[in-house]
């Protein structure tokens, strides 16, 4: 019998690739085995870790980063695919072409009937004046209950109905209007007071942005549900998350310096002083996608269609090659959206708003299937600390 080859800490975490603490991790998981060593140090089975570096190898060649962490539940609304993100067996970027953000809802909550037939709820009581879109939103959801005594409910027949009306009050929020019965692009659109063409684009952002399985956000509203918080409360968990610079707050920091790209900037000279600064490119690279983002592909596709006379957007593909040449990195969904608010004169914050509608129907979805799952959410920690003698 061969004998097993066993590493150090040090050796097996430079296989790998990674710091010790995710090595620790990998061995509370089961991953990896580990047998006691000199002192107090262990000693991490060889074969394992080549397994498992074996693993981790034909992931990224398949197309995806591995998401991190193990998979912690089951779905059936997302499947995150090299061509994008699947919505219950529907390619998004298929759906992107024609369909409404309604639509998408009703795949994505198995609806059997429409539950936008419905008039739009009243709005929000008088905000304060200041807010931001995403303050407005978070105020306007915790004051839900006064408005709908059913707030509370966790009767399925009730909950899809909850969540059109629920997803046409937020938008209203978002956007500091009353809501309404049309098409959620159509309210957006109305409210910016843009062409039939940015309609179409903010039509299509909001399918492409409605859910990206398991994300921050998605997870805070799954755990909100399965601890039978009402729907409301378990959009306000997925809004916390989605607040950040490195989530739903990213399309501002990419709009930010796309504002300082004029008809007569030298593009080469902008990206090469921010890349000697060691500035960082918002709106380009991904997590999730080792290659290309193909939300961003189908949007600044069907920008270049409907906007090809454009000054921005003839210049777009050099920003875009240039970006390649020195940042390695593709566009992802946060430039495609700040791309379209720069081309077509939308106010400021619009990228996040479009992202924000379109998000909080996934976040429905997500409530949806976890009210219907019996276990409450309660992943465990791998502890990589002092332990007691």
């Amino acid at each position: 019998m061969t004998k097993p080859i066993y590493l150090s800490a040090r050796e097996a975490a430079a296989e790998l690739g990674v710091q010790p603490a995710t090595l620790y991790a990998y061995v509370s998981r089961g991953l990896i085995s580990s047998v006691a060593g000199p002192g107090k140090k262990r000693r991490y089975d060889a074969s394992d870790v080549r397994r498992l570096k074996g693993r981790k190898a034909s992931e990224d060649h398949a197309g995806n980063r591995p998401l991190t962490g193990d998979p912690v539940l089951e779905t059936e609304l997302t499947l995150i695919s090299p061509d994008g993100p699947v919505y219950r067996g529907r390619r998004a970027t298929d759906l992107a072409e024609n369909s409404t953000l309604e639509t998408v809802a009703t795949l994505l909550w198995g609806s059997e009937a429409d539950p936008f037939a419905e008039p739009a709820p009243d709005g929000p009581p008088a905000l304060p004046a200041g807010l931001g879109p995403l303050d407005r939103l978070m105020m306007a959801l915790a004051a839900w209950p006064l408005q709908d005594k059913a707030a509370f409910t966790q009767a399925p027949k009730l909950l899809q109905v909850k969540g059109a009306a629920l997803l046409r009050y937020g938008t209203a929020a978002l956007l500091n209007t009353q809501p309404v019965s049309v098409p959620v692009h159509s309210q957006i659109a109305g409210a910016f007071g843009v062409s039939a063409s940015a309609k179409n684009l903010i039509r299509a952002a909001l399918v492409l942005s409605a859910d990206h399985e398991l994300n921050t956000s998605a997870f805070a509203a799954r755990c909100a549900a399965s601890t039978r918080a009402p729907l409301h409360a378990a959009l306000l968990s997925g809004l916390g998350a989605f607040t950040g610079p490195r989530h739903g707050a990213a399309s501002d920091r990419t709009a930010a310096w796309l504002s300082d790209i004029g008809p007569e900037t030298d593009i080469e000279e902008a990206l090469s002083a921010r890349l000697s600064r060691g500035d960082t490119l918002p709106g380009f690279g991904h997590s999730v996608y080792l290659e290309r983002d193909p939300r961003a592909d189908c949007l600044l596709e069907m920008l270049f269609r409907n906007a090809q006379d454009h000054p921005f957007v003839a210049r777009l593909p050099q920003l875009i090659s240039l970006a390649g040449d020195l940042y390695g990195l593709s566009p992802n969904i946060d430039f495609a959206l700040a791309a379209i608010q720069k081309t077509y004169g939308l106010p400021r914050e619009s990228g996040k708003i479009i992202f924000c509608a379109g998000r909080i129907t996934g976040w429905i979805a997500h409530a949806l299937e976890q009210y219907a799952a019996n276990e409450q959410i309660r992943p465990r920690a791998a502890y990589v600390g002092i332990r007691p003698e």
